[in-house]
């Protein structure tokens, strides 16, 4: 006796309408939500590269001060380089030249007139190179170096939740209420 073999149909699949669709829309949701994060990471990559630069900036121009200072020590020890009498907002005009140059050959300057012309010459060039950049200066007691804070507006800072510590980074009166300012502090020694 021969068994006939009964010919098995091919089953049919499952009805799957709709699945395909869905299965695109999440992948589209899961695209956008790491590229959002990807361009916050982007932004702030840019902010602590900006704030770097500036740190940066301000540490040139403490060097170049300290320089002066030391090149001209008469006028550091007549007190020529100190300036703490304005605060932020005071410094928001550039800061004017002595009358007296000091630069030509033939000009006869104290060590006191040459200490005002580097400040002022300094501070113009701290207006320059950071946003309002703005200066405090004030020698030490025991005259041998002096505390130096450059402070300038932060472009990038948006959120208060990383405002900086005034009580840190600024001295009293320089910085007052705003938390858009930055403040770095430096330490010349003589």
């Amino acid at each position: 006796m021969q068994l006939k073999r009964r010919r098995r149909l091919p089953e049919q699949a499952p009805a799957q309408s709709g699945f395909m669709l869905v299965e695109v829309l999440v992948s589209i949701v899961l695209s956008a939500v790491a590229l959002l994060a990807l361009a916050g990471v982007s932004a702030m990559t840019l902010r602590y590269t900006k704030m770097s630069q500036y740190r940066v900036v301000a540490t040139l121009l403490a060097t170049n001060l300290g320089e002066r200072m030391r090149a001209n020590r008469a006028g550091f020890l007549a007190q020529g380089y100190d300036f703490s009498a304005t605060s932020f907002a005071g410094q928001s005009a550039l800061a004017t030249l002595p009358a007296q140059s000091c630069d030509s050959a033939g000009s006869f300057c104290t060590a006191l007139e040459i200490a005002q012309l580097d400040l002022a010459q300094w501070r113009q060039q701290a207006r320059r190179l950071l946003p309002e950049g703005s200066a405090f200066v004030l020698r030490q007691a025991d005259a041998v170096g002096a505390d130096v804070w450059l402070a300038w507006r932060d472009p990038l800072l948006a959120n208060t939740d990383e405002s900086p510590r005034r009580a840190a980074e600024c001295p009293d009166g320089l910085a007052a209420a705003d938390p858009g300012i930055r403040c770095s502090y430096f330490r010349i020694n003589l």
